[in-house]
């Protein structure tokens, strides 16, 4: 898998990942629930807005330039890429880097 980051980080110029800072620089989270599952997971949330699929390094992704999963929680944007064995769901919206 680092591989993978080191791929996606060289195509965000180094915005989301450094190794020196100890890791993500955005929030992230690993999960083995796939792209779709997400899209599935979206239609349950309290807003979003449409998502835009995308590919950056290599991998593909979705984005969402915000949502808000329940009522009372803070609206943010999400990214969801699939690095291969697992996918990271990222605080950023991937779309800026394409």
């Amino acid at each position: 898998m680092q591989n993978a980051i080191n791929l996606l980080n060289e195509a965000t110029d180094n915005d989301l990942y450094d190794a020196d800072y100890g890791g993500w620089m955005v929030e992230a989270v690993e999960t083995h629930e796939t792209i779709e599952q997400f899209i599935e997971s979206s239609q349950k949330w309290a807003e979003a807005t449409t998502e835009q699929y995308g590919e950056i390094a290599g991998f593909k992704f979705v984005a969402w330039a915000e949502m808000q999963a329940a009522k009372g929680q803070p609206r943010r944007t999400l990214s969801v890429v699939d690095l291969g064995d697992v996918r990271v769901a990222l605080n950023v919206d991937l779309t800026d880097y394409e």
